[in-house]
């Protein structure tokens, strides 16, 4: 069982900020001209803070004055460079560790976090001055504030919001778990006060405003810095407890969790994919799977989203580890989002949860797939030409189609999905199920015949290829049981074959479609079935085989089952992507 990788570059995620400054953490009031720091200000500043003692007054001002040059309303990079100019960085970098100064800790973790927030420049400066290690002694302290700890956490994650080599990096020097450590303490902290309250089960509110405040921060801190770009497979034990720690947080009732909670979550996985100690050592919160599935009705596409990138990366994940994670009344919950009604981004992530899902033993599919009549229902009304109808042979633009080319790009995409839905039913499916199937919806051949009917230049190759394999394993599965005159013989006289050769001259360079063609061909002209499941499995003749007028040898093997996941852009995605492509080079 393959996984298959799609790439977007211009994905969802990057609604995600990166980089973060911290404005407001504890809330600013500036009530007087006192509070403005002025820029004529900073060499004076910059005298007390060198010159007197941590423990005096002047220090503690000092650091204090600087955080406010960054955090008033005027602020920007150029604020940025102006304390950069005053080359305190080293001064900044011995206060950061001195846990027994918690109030001056607290400050210059603020005054990393916010020039961690600024330029490549600016922040390469704070690498240099060796301030990744010093907010990891931070964190690793137990005389460490939390609040500092937080703030130390969110330093780390502007870091790692700068490119891949920072993220691998902080990976090398334990970052992640540590923050991970952070999240899950003070996530314990926070249960201990809602049983003191009176809430003893696992989801449950914050009660505390500062330790809300904290979580938050750590949660987006971890979900920032599990972004890829880098060989992260070598990293599989940083990565196992900031899934434990994603995994508790998420169960709080607070948007802000679920939103970043799921899409750390998403990324881990991703990460993650097919490295097989990972699998075998990440631990979860037992309430993560019902969690998950209930999350998908909370209202907005904002918390909607990151949960189903979850839930794509947990279905393509291997079948004994991936139903570890899945809730019996996830299938339920999902079908609403495939309906035509739902928006499109929405729709197409809940067509790729559902295809993974089929992708799953047959035991699965059996007590589940079956049961939910509506989720082949809907697969089989996407099986179309988005946004055509289809009368006579032909399909004609739907009369209110004003949908620009991006639009129906994605449409497409939820095309292939449904047609991934169908041909995993039907490669994973028993002989039983499939003929159950073909009782409930005997206008399912007719549905595949008609999009073949499409013009074969405007349909893109990912659709013709689904499409023919849909066929292909429709008469594998089950064309000896009806017989080639419910369907095949249909297909035939509806001139299939030469649709066939039009798809194949349409996409020449697509050798999967072509192979897809060539068996798909054989089958048609083979006498009878026993003929036409040896031609799925065996080569035909290379000088006068059907696969020789696609320009191919030999057709390939029947297609497999295949659960798939979404890439997410290039950081998150590019290092994987050539991994993977790496992996399925032949010479």
């Amino acid at each position: 069982m393959t996984t298959e990788d799609e790439f977007d570059p211009d994905d969802i995620l990057y609604e995600i900020n990166r980089k973060l400054a911290n404005v407001s953490l504890t809330q600013l009031n500036f009530n007087s001209e006192h509070d403005i720091v002025q820029k004529d200000t900073l060499p004076e500043i910059k005298y007390y803070l060198c010159n007197s003692r941590p423990n005096e007054r002047e220090c503690f001002q000092s650091v204090q004055m600087l955080r406010k040059y960054l955090t008033q309303a005027s602020s920007s990079n150029a604020c940025v460079d102006d304390i950069l100019n005053l080359d305190v960085l080293p001064r900044l970098r011995e206060l950061l560790v001195l846990d027994d100064q918690q109030g001056i800790q607290f400050e210059a973790a603020w005054i990393v976090t916010n020039i961690a927030a600024g330029s490549s420049k600016q922040t390469e400066q704070l690498v240099n001055a060796d301030f990744i290690a010093g907010l990891l002694q931070c964190l690793h302290s137990q005389k460490t504030a939390s609040n500092v700890k937080t703030q130390a956490a969110w330093a780390l994650s502007n870091f790692a919001g700068e490119s891949p080599q920072l993220r691998q990096l902080l990976c090398q020097n334990d970052a992640i778990a540590a923050v991970a450590q952070v999240l899950i303490d003070t996530s314990a902290k926070a249960r201990e006060d809602a049983r003191d309250c009176g809430c003893y089960g696992e989801i449950t509110s914050i009660f505390d405003d500062e330790l809300l405040t904290d979580i938050k921060a750590l949660t987006w801190a971890i979900s920032n810095m599990s972004r890829g770009g880098f060989y992260t497979a070598d990293y599989w034990p940083k990565y196992v407890l900031a899934f434990e720690a994603l995994s508790h947080c998420i169960l709080f009732d607070h948007v802000d969790l679920w939103i970043d909670g799921g899409w750390g979550l998403s990324r881990i996985l991703h990460n993650m994919h097919g490295v097989t100690p990972f699998y075998e050592n990440f631990t979860f919160s037992s309430q993560l799977p019902a969690r998950l599935a209930e999350l998908l009705h909370e209202d907005g596409r904002g918390v909607t989203i990151p949960i189903l990138r979850a839930l794509i990366n947990i279905t393509s994940l291997p079948d004994m580890y991936c139903m570890r994670l899945i809730d019996k009344q996830l299938v339920r919950r999902l079908i609403p989002f495939m309906s035509p009604e739902t928006e499109t981004a929405v729709r197409r992530d809940t067509y790729l949860v559902v295809a993974n899902l089929v992708a799953c033993n047959e035991d699965f599919v059996e007590r589940t797939m079956l049961v939910e009549a509506r989720l082949i229902h809907y697969a089989r009304d996407h099986i179309c030409v988005p946004h055509h109808t289809y009368h006579a042979g032909e399909w004609t633009p739907s009369s209110n189609n004003k949908l620009k080319s991006g639009t129906m790009v994605e449409e497409w995409k939820i095309t292939t999905d449904a047609l991934w839905i169908i041909c995993n039913f039907l490669t994973a499916g028993s002989e039983e199920n499939i003929s159950t199937l073909l009782d409930r919806f005997r206008d399912l051949p007719r549905a595949l015949m008609k999009l073949v009917q499409y013009d074969p230049h405007a349909m893109p190759h990912t659709v013709a290829t689904k499409v023919v394999d849909a066929m292909i394993q429709l008469v594998g599965k089950v064309g000896e049981q009806y017989g080639n005159e419910w369907f095949v013989d249909t297909w035939r006289s509806l001139d299939l074959e030469n649709k066939l050769r039009a798809l194949a001259e349409a996409h020449p360079t697509c050798k999967p479609l072509l192979e897809s063609c060539a068996e798909m061909t054989a089958l048609l002209v083979s006498k009878n079935n026993k003929t036409a499941a040896a031609a799925t499995t065996t080569p035909l003749d290379a000088s006068g085989g059907m696969a020789a007028a696609f320009g191919l040898n030999v057709p390939r093997k029947n297609v497999s089952a295949s659960k798939r996941r979404v890439l997410h852009g290039f950081e998150d995605g590019d290092v994987r992507l050539i991994e993977n492509a790496v992996g399925k080079l032949s010479i």
